[in-house]
């Protein structure tokens, strides 16, 4: 089976290369790519693939770019560590969409059905098949809308649209609201509320931050390849995004 990764995280490719061989099939690696250009470029060419890993965001730009260059009936299996990308994923030959970190079943399973589709008119997009995931996400992935807090003497609801940005020091999350209340959140850690808040409208900008993009209201470039962002209101601490993060950053603040 010939396969291509297309993949910009080194450590993910080498990963998924190694759990992919210790399934029980017969892979032949063409070629790992880190973006989007070099990926049309070679698909271009119409290479003999079987099978192609696709991560969402890349080196330059979300992935979903690249079928708006060439067309292939590659079928193609999502790597990604956001899901709200499922519904357009079903719409470009996938067969599966696996959510990272990728666990050794899941990719069995996404193999398992790519053996049963073998006959790739079967992978036209299925307007079923849509709808039911559209269903799905819908009725059973919701983000919190409201938290219930404490502030001085009493309880407020707090919608998640009126923090600006949250962050942590010595295990206490902090909320900043846009009218700069500061409010300490029940979540004991940022990877825990990021789970629960809608990742096209908060990014975990790195350890200590996790921003709404309303808030976001200048990016300059920093030292080293990383940027620096002006937020309202500001904290007293710059928030960095680091080399890796800038093309997922800029992808994220170009979606819709």
């Amino acid at each position: 089976m010939n396969v291509l990764i297309i993949e910009d995280e080194a450590h993910a490719a080498a990963q998924l290369m190694t759990m992919l061989q210790s399934l029980p099939y017969s892979f032949e690696f063409v070629g790992v790519i880190d973006n989007t250009e070099e990926a049309v470029d070679f698909l271009v060419s119409k290479p003999a693939l079987d099978l192609i890993f696709l991560d969402i965001y890349l080196a330059d730009g979300i992935s979903f770019n690249i079928f708006k260059q060439v067309q292939t009936d590659v079928p193609v299996i999502f790597t990604t560590a956001y899901d709200q990308y499922a519904i357009q994923a079903f719409e470009v030959n996938s067969i599966d969409y696996l959510l990272k970190p990728i666990r050794l079943e899941q990719l069995q399973h996404a193999l398992e059905k790519y053996a049963r589709l073998t006959d790739r008119q079967q992978m036209a997009p299925n307007s079923q098949l849509l709808a039911d995931l559209r269903q799905l996400i819908q009725g059973e992935k919701s983000y919190k809308r409201t938290f219930l807090l404490p502030y001085k003497d009493r309880l407020i609801p707090v919608t998640a649209d009126e923090f600006a940005w949250f962050d942590v020091n010595s295990e206490v999350v902090r909320g900043m609201k846009f009218d700069r209340v500061p409010l300490i959140m029940e979540e004991k850690s940022l990877d825990e509320l990021s789970k629960v808040l809608h990742p096209a409208q908060f990014f975990r900008a790195n350890r200590q931050f996790l921003i709404n993009r309303e808030a976001v209201r200048e990016i300059r470039y920093y030292f080293n390849g990383r940027l620096y962002l002006h937020v309202e209101p500001a904290p007293l601490e710059k928030i960095l995004i680091s080399k890796s993060k800038v093309n997922q950053f800029k992808a994220w603040m170009n979606s819709l």
